[in-house]
């Protein structure tokens, strides 16, 4: 996982470095990761991206749109955190600290976010970007049309307030337990909510993005703005 997405994908051939750099623009402009921006412009398909992965980082594929999910290992992610960074989590070996992951985007830092997060140790394996959308919605959300029950059925739950002064009584369930990861001292959990809280700021944005590209994308239908073009020109400002 040392080389660039981009430069993967152009030593393939899939693409070069012209549809590259405005995939980038994109990016830049419009936020969001690379691998989506390359599908969603039209430069490669999902199965491209993932072979292309494959074969050059000898990763494993895993098809999510078959896999009987693993509570212990949804336990171990919030759902925020898998939206946010375009993950899956697939099994958990509890005693050995593992937890194996679906990706579309094998980057290492993104992927020691992760970690960090679970505080397990990450093995990877390749997904598309629209299984992983799928799986998130069926397994964390409960349906795989999209419906959502109340947030307190969801499996891997974020964090949902800022601790209070109040502790919970001796013995009681501590409510900013993420699943089988330990609660740490007081200082460690208001961290880990003030990450929950970037995670859902970043959600918003890209939602704000997602609805900014879709216009995007009906101006370049309708011929007014080419592919990429708003990008790079955003990048010369």
């Amino acid at each position: 996982m040392t080389r660039k997405l981009g430069d993967i994908l152009i030593s393939h051939g899939v693409i070069d470095e012209e549809k590259l750099v405005a995939a980038l623009s994109d990016q830049r402009a419009f936020g969001g990761k690379l691998g989506r921006t390359l599908v969603d412009l039209g430069y490669v398909t999902e199965d491209q991206l993932i072979r292309a992965l494959s074969q050059q980082l000898g990763l494993e594929t895993v098809d999510l749109d078959h896999l009987e999910a693993q509570e212990d290992a949804l336990r171990c992610l919030p759902v925020d955190a898998c939206e946010r960074y375009g993950v899956f989590p697939v099994r958990v070996d509890a005693a050995e600290r593992v937890l194996r992951v679906a990706t579309a985007e094998p980057d290492r830092q993104t992927l020691q976010e992760v970690a960090q997060l679970a505080q397990y140790t990450l093995e990877p394996l390749l997904a598309s970007l629209s299984s992983i959308d799928r799986a998130v919605r069926k397994h964390y959300y409960g349906d795989a049309t999209g419906r959502r029950p109340q947030p307190a059925t969801r499996l891997g739950d974020p964090l949902s307030a800022i601790p209070v002064d109040t502790p919970p009584p001796p013995g009681a369930p501590n409510p900013y337990a993420i699943g089988t990861i330990s609660p740490g001292a007081g200082a460690q959990d208001a961290l880990q909510e003030l990450r929950t809280l970037v995670i859902r700021l970043e959600k918003t944005v890209e939602a704000q993005s997602r609805a900014f590209r879709a216009l995007v994308d009906l101006l370049q239908d309708k011929g007014v703005v080419r592919r990429g073009e708003l990008g790079q020109r955003t990048a010369r400002r």
